[in-house]
């Protein structure tokens, strides 16, 4: 109850918060609880144990091989290893992925500032 409430606190505070829930809590029940106060509840995506369709994230965001490794800070022929299947990105690498795939403006507005 005390981890509940400084989490609620957090919340408060800042808007969101992550906090560790135990295994075996009851998920649905705790999101359908907390919704009552506009308390949205969010589960972290597990580690992709496959290789993910990063051609397809490419593609869908209308980009080509040189603009996607631009955005996100690679070399081409990296960004090619991955789309064929030679090379797996690391974890972060897929995490940036999932977020452009999310919110392109979001994503765009956190790596850019304005020109003054």
């Amino acid at each position: 109850m005390r981890a509940g409430h400084d989490a609620i606190n957090r919340l408060a505070a800042e808007s969101w918060a992550v906090c560790t829930v135990s295994s075996d809590a009851d998920i649905d029940a705790l999101a359908a609880e907390l919704a009552t106060i506009n308390v949205q509840v969010r589960r972290r995506l597990p580690p992709v144990a496959s290789a993910p369709d990063i051609a397809g994230m490419r593609t869908r965001q209308g980009l080509s091989q040189r603009e996607y490794a631009d955005l996100l800070g690679i070399d081409v022929r990296t960004l090619q290893n991955w789309e064929q299947g030679r090379n797996r990105p690391d974890p972060a690498a897929v995490s940036l992925m999932r977020i452009f795939a999310h919110a392109p403006g979001i994503f765009e507005e956190a790596l850019s500032e304005p020109v003054a």
